[in-house]
């Protein structure tokens, strides 16, 4: 039952890990940054021709889509009753987005909790993250409008000096907050706001086979995207990383406990074992019995116990909680989260807990088999 019991925690505890781990992951891809992000060099202010720009990197193979964002700074202010009493006031960044691109690198569009996503001929409507709205449970209350909803009107004060009051036409929950924190327009309504066109703060590619990032900005850079930064998604994510590396942390110790917890577990097992047949192991060397077999066989005890612990707790694992998270994740701030079982770390735990019991089986059964023949007849 220990045994089973250290597997079980070993496993568990490193497969929410990893399953948090792997959400925040894919939610940065898939609701905020998709897989590689292409700014503006050093000395500009946008990216020029960006229609031309984007043509091209859709024909790069291994390409889904790609598309392009506006990002301007702002103040919104948002006056529920409409007399000038209680004036909410946030500071924030709007992004523009084409909605019939952006469909194709995020998936905003599906979390929409309240009225509807953006059209592309949209010009006085907004979406809002909940982080930004308030209200839907949002984390940031304090810092958001406090309880904008659909049909409201809000005033945005661009840092262009553009001054235009915008509809709320919905709101948005992805669980991711990075997510959860944009205000979007339309490109056109943000071309009308900065005078521009077929220009962009950003563009977003999305990959057919995300972990490939580093390899795809260098076939960019070969299509002649020299001038502008090109970064993957995970430059984008510094907190979030920072929480996903800890929890690296946490997986290593809590396996390093399990596994010695596991390993007194056997120690002790085999020790009582010797202890109480010491008058027999000394017989059995009287009549000319090998200790390394004596110590074998010990050993074989302690592999017999681990096994049989290993498959108990995969067993449940397997048809007991790996079926209840699958249905019933876990809300973790970086959305929902279930269990992730690598076959990479299944085989270490599994490696794990069977080296430390052949070794917790080997030390008292070592120390036993060596007592001189005499001293372990008579006690």
């Amino acid at each position: 039952m220990v045994i089973t019991l250290a597997f079980i925690n070993i496993t568990f505890i490193s497969s929410i890990l990893s399953g948090a781990i792997n959400t925040a992951h894919q939610q940065a891809i898939d609701n905020y940054v998709s897989n590689i992000v292409i700014e503006p060099g050093t000395d500009d202010d946008y990216i020029e021709k960006v229609s031309s720009l984007k043509r091209n990197i859709n024909m790069v193979p291994g390409v889904t889509s790609c598309a392009s964002r506006y990002s301007l700074g702002s103040t919104i202010t948002y006056d529920p009753d409409k007399d000038g009493k209680d004036i909410r006031e946030i500071s924030w960044t709007i992004k523009s987005i084409n909605p019939e691109e952006e469909t194709q690198v995020t998936n905003i569009h599906k979390f929409m909790v309240d009225g509807q996503y953006l059209d592309k001929s949209d010009r006085d409507q907004v979406i809002l993250g909940r982080e930004v709205s308030g209200g839907y449970g949002a984390g940031l209350e304090i810092q958001s409008l406090k309880g904008a909803r659909v049909g409201d009107e809000i005033t945005i004060h661009f840092s262009n000096g553009v001054t235009h009051d915008y509809t709320i036409k919905g709101i948005f929950i992805t669980k991711f907050p990075l997510s959860d924190m944009a205000v979007f327009i339309t490109e056109k309504e943000m071309e009308s706001v900065l005078g521009l066109h077929n220009r962009a703060s950003e563009i977003l590619v999305r990959l057919e086979q995300p972990g490939q990032e580093e390899l795809y900005i260098q076939r960019l850079r070969q299509i002649g995207i020299v001038d502008e930064e090109i970064s993957p998604w995970i430059d984008y994510i510094g907190l979030i990383s920072g929480i996903t590396q800890s929890f690296e942390i946490i997986k290593r110790i809590v396996a390093f406990i399990g596994l010695l917890v596991a390993g007194v577990t056997i120690f002790i097992v085999i020790f009582i074992n010797t202890v109480g047949r010491r008058k027999q192991i000394g017989i059995l060397k009287a009549i000319g019995m090998d200790e390394r077999i004596i110590i074998t066989s010990y050993m074989f005890q302690a592999l017999f116990y681990v096994i049989v612990g290993i498959g108990v707790g995969l067993v449940i694992i397997r048809f007991v909680l790996l079926p209840h998270f699958i249905s019933h994740p876990l809300p973790f701030p970086m959305g929902m989260v279930s269990l992730l079982i690598t076959k990479n770390e299944l085989i270490t735990s599994i490696a794990g807990l069977i080296l430390v019991s052949l070794i917790g089986g080997l030390i008292p059964s070592w120390r036993v088999a060596r007592e001189n023949i005499i001293r372990a007849i008579w006690g």
